[in-house]
């Protein structure tokens, strides 16, 4: 058996069919049945039950089906382990960022992309980080920069934590709260607060720092994962921004932002990380987003 064979199963039993089996491999049907027949004959028992209008696979049919996928991926990742070698410049990384990473990563890593790395194929996605880690499972993602919480227990998967980014409070420059040398909860409380949501632990500490009647469930009047539009409102309106403060780095320094400075500094922190899968080589294209990443996320 060889790994062409294998791939002629694998199309048919995706198929069903051995004449669809053959149009996709560019073969004529005779020669898919004869790679088949040989297998078979080898293996001294059939592989595919040719009864019945859609072709479908016997026992031993699935069995072997299923080792020669695992062994297509291992082929995959050899041919991948060889370009690593010849340290290739050319490449590309295909990245998944959660809401507060994609404002703060999304835009300053294209910008370094394509100022350093102008050969290297950049693609970033964002969304639920459920979806984002299926696409990363699926291989359609190389590596993602999600929070923490996010991440649930599993084998498969390589974490890097980044240090811990500082929570805050952060409004428009000239409003009201502004330039005050100290903001109580009931001032921050007159004004409407947007954020990407809280987690329970995050509501139980602010609760905690502020009291047990700031209802920290519920303060969020707005909420979004799209931080960038969450700051652009902020910048806009009365509307206070809670979230991590680097989110709101490039505004603040721009003047457009402002951090309040609390009458009790927050102690808060978020902490994010980058995820690969297990066993994985990494390219070097990943490898140059990933340095990117960590010396932005304070990682070095």
């Amino acid at each position: 058996m060889n790994l062409q064979q294998f791939e002629h199963l694998l199309a048919v039993a995706e198929t069903g069919s051995f004449s669809r089996a053959a149009e996709q491999l560019y073969l004529t049907q005779p020669a898919l049945s004869r790679s088949i027949l040989a297998m078979e004959d080898e293996l001294g028992a059939p592989l595919i039950e040719r009864a019945g209008k859609r072709k479908a696979l016997t026992p031993l049919g699935v069995l072997v089906a299923a080792r020669a996928r695992r062994i297509g991926l291992e082929v995959s990742e050899l041919k991948r382990s060889a370009s690593l070698l010849a340290g290739l410049e050319i490449g590309s990384a295909k990245l998944g960022l959660g809401p507060a990473p994609t404002a703060m990563l999304a835009v300053p890593l294209l910008q370094h992309m394509l100022a350093q790395h102008p050969r290297i194929h950049i693609q970033l996605s964002s969304g639920p980080a459920e979806l984002q880690l299926q696409s990363l499972r699926a291989r359609t993602l190389d590596a993602l920069v999600i929070h923490r919480r996010t991440l649930p227990p599993a084998d498969d998967l390589d974490v890097e934590l980044f240090p811990d980014m500082r929570l805050g409070f952060v409004c428009r420059s000239g409003h009201p709260l502004h330039g005050a040398a100290q903001v109580a909860f009931a001032q921050l409380r007159q004004y409407p607060l947007a954020g990407t949501g809280l987690s329970d632990e995050a509501v139980h500490s602010l609760n905690a720092h502020f009291g047990r009647t700031a209802h920290f469930s519920e303060a969020l009047q707005i909420q979004s994962d799209e931080v960038a539009c969450l700051l652009d409102v902020v910048r806009t309106t009365d509307a206070v921004f809670l979230g991590t403060i680097e989110a709101a780095r490039a505004l603040i320094d721009q003047g457009e932002l402002a951090e309040l400075r609390l009458t009790r500094p927050l102690r808060l922190t978020s902490q994010f990380a980058f995820v690969t899968l297990e066993g994985i080589s990494q390219a070097p294209a990943l490898k140059v987003v990933r340095d990117f990443c960590a010396q932005r996320m304070g990682g070095g």
